[in-house]
């Protein structure tokens, strides 16, 4: 009972700070561009998600909160740390996103194409919608990160938080790769199917969109696997069946 308890209120937190959170960027994002956010419409629902979302995650983060300082068990459980990496994510993987998005358009118009070029989810998307995305993400992350922290100094037995930060690098590593990857094999694509008219644009954006793939995943991937490779002075990191199992 104590675990579907713990369950509940962990996922109805995630839920809910995710819908303040994504209110709030709809929010600024109609007061900043009506045009592109879609106007008094888009402002009501970003009204409604957040009044709606905030006394909800209130409600249930406080609870969990008080439980943990009260019960070690409810410290140390494996849900409350699979909650802070997932936010953790949650937050920082959209950070990424809409990077990419802004590097990718730049490229694209620097190449001298239209932001048509870009890849299909950026293409409507703003300088303004990214920065708001970036940063009422980031200062999510800020504060759940700060909170982390705090949990490691304290926490009685730190096992269950090892084996998910565990994936939670990973998972980073794996993501960062895939984004590098993707755009290693667009470019080669590009060299070797040679367009009609080589320095005409068609088939450019190929090139130049797996660019800002590698501009942004290479980093994420190259500092992903650093922190993983630092951590191998703890025999446990060493021999985990995690890293076996991706590694093979």
């Amino acid at each position: 009972m104590k675990s579907i308890r713990r369950l509940y209120f962990y996922l109805v937190a995630f839920i809910s700070i995710e819908v303040v959170l994504w209110g709030l960027v709809g929010l600024l994002r109609s007061i900043v561009d009506e045009t592109i956010s879609g106007g008094a419409d888009a402002l009501a629902q970003a009204m409604a998600l957040i009044l709606v979302g905030v006394p909800i995650f209130l409600f249930h983060w406080l609870w969990v909160q008080r439980a943990a300082e009260r019960d070690d068990e409810e410290k140390t459980a494996t849900l409350r740390a699979v909650f802070f990496y997932a936010i953790l994510l949650a937050t920082l993987i959209p950070v990424v996103q809409n990077l990419l998005s802004f590097i990718d358009r730049a490229f694209i118009q620097s190449a001298g194409l239209g932001v048509g070029r870009a890849f299909i989810l950026f293409r409507e998307q703003t300088l303004a919608d990214n920065l708001i995305a970036i940063v009422m993400n980031g200062i999510v992350a800020a504060y759940f990160w700060n909170l982390l922290r705090g949990e490691w100094r304290t926490l009685p037995n730190n096992e269950n938080f090892t084996e998910v930060r565990r994936l939670y690098r990973y998972i980073w590593m794996l993501y960062g790769l895939l984004m590098t990857v993707f755009g290693a094999q667009q470019i080669l694509r590009f060299l070797f199917y040679i367009p009609e008219d080589v320095l005409g644009e068609l088939g450019r954006e190929v090139v130049v969109n797996g660019v800002a793939l590698l501009v942004v995943g290479t980093p994420v991937w190259v500092y992903a696997w650093r922190v993983i490779q630092d951590s191998l002075a703890d025999p446990a990191e060493m021999g985990s069946a995690l890293r076996l199992g991706i590694l093979y």
